[in-house]
């Protein structure tokens, strides 16, 4: 015992020594803390965003801004109107052509802007495209004759998924459909006739027995115009019933679509427009054919018709009945009863389905 206690009073002054040393250096130094405890919780906002599924197609609702319009893919900015200011005055502001302030903002040519009106202000020249069921990349570029990469540049995409509903910016891009061509009427106005008025001086004669009145049958009025049952989502509005189906594509040798309804159907007008062909017989092959402008050079046409139901210089809407679907002019082979559908821009033939699908 006497050879151990020299060992552990020594052990013990040792551990004394280094506690209190850990004591002291301790309290210089400042206490440890995790870096997960430093770590601030980062706060969440609510939005409104909802993830639907629509025919397996994604959609997604972006926040909702005070126009109630979806802005959320769109770099923009919202200006409000004060006094004095007009288009010309925001369009020299921004540096934007004063067409895209409208195009924007669904302004017509001539309209005026209030104190107060909330305008969006594009970065660039060009209009806004709301993304369809079906569209990609590739066929809104093709839409607007603009280049993908600029599309794609402007808009800070990471990739080519577009999302339905969403908003892009075209860059250099101008709306598909305008205003439509006005066709003057070949009638002219009736004119009035001034009855003279007889004079104190003037004899005027016995006018008789008065003559018996003709009673014409009462005219007919016209039917009224008709509309499709099942309006389709597209660009244009596809020119035929939901059942009619495609005989012949887009191709080097046939600039057109030709669409088929077995036995025949209805064949409504693509988009709001006026019509500046209604014409019976070959015209070229076409047969029964009927052209309408629905402005910007946008123009459809709609050939081997059965029966014509408008008139050059009418205003169709979309998806009026315009005519029955038919065989006239060149027709062969195993296209049959069909109609001959062209996209017409700037006198350029497109594709058709880019439009109505």
């Amino acid at each position: 015992m006497p050879l151990t206690s020299p060992v552990i009073s020594w052990l013990s002054r040792r551990v004394r020594i280094v506690c209190v040393s850990v004591f002291i250096i301790g309290s210089f130094l400042p206490p440890y803390v995790p870096k997960a405890a430093l770590a601030t919780q980062e706060t969440s906002v609510a939005s409104p965003q909802f993830l639907l599924v629509e025919d397996g197609f994604i959609m997604k609702s972006a926040s909702l801004m005070r126009q109630g319009a979806r802005r959320a893919y769109a770099k923009g900015i919202i200006h409000t109107v004060k006094d004095g200011e007009s288009l010309e005055r925001l369009s020299s502001r921004y540096s934007i052509d004063v067409n895209t302030i409208q195009w924007a903002n669904d302004l017509q040519k001539g309209s005026s802007i209030q104190p107060g009106d909330e305008l969006l202000i594009l970065p660039v020249d060009g209009v806004l495209h709301e993304v369809r069921r079906g569209q990609n990349i590739s066929t809104i570029a093709q839409l607007y004759d603009v280049s993908q990469e600029d599309i794609v540049r402007q808009n800070d995409l990471q990739s080519t998924f577009l999302l339905a509903g969403q908003e892009l910016i075209i860059p250099g891009g101008v709306p598909i459909i305008g205003n439509p061509t006005v066709v003057a009427s070949a009638e002219p106005p009736p004119q009035v006739v001034p009855i003279p008025q007889p004079t104190e001086d003037v004899h005027v004669p016995d006018p008789g027995p008065e003559p018996t009145p003709i009673i014409s049958e009462p005219t007919e009025p016209a039917p009224a115009p008709s509309y499709t049952p099942e309006p389709t989502q597209g660009v244009l509005q596809k020119p035929c019933s939901a059942e009619c189906f495609i005989t012949q594509y887009y191709h080097s040798s046939h600039f057109a679509l030709d669409l088929q309804d077995r036995g025949g159907g209805p064949i409504y007008a693509a988009e709001a427009g006026t019509v500046i062909r209604a014409d019976y017989g070959w015209n070229g092959g076409y047969g029964n054919v009927i052209e309408v402008d629905h402005g910007n050079d946008l123009i459809t046409l709609y050939a081997h018709n059965e029966k014509l139901l408008v008139e050059k210089g009418a205003v169709v809407k979309r998806g009026q009945k315009i005519a029955d679907m038919g065989h006239t002019g060149l027709v062969y082979g195993k296209t049959g009863i069909h109609i001959h559908f062209e996209v017409r821009v700037r006198g350029i033939k497109k594709n058709p389905l880019l439009y109505i699908q």
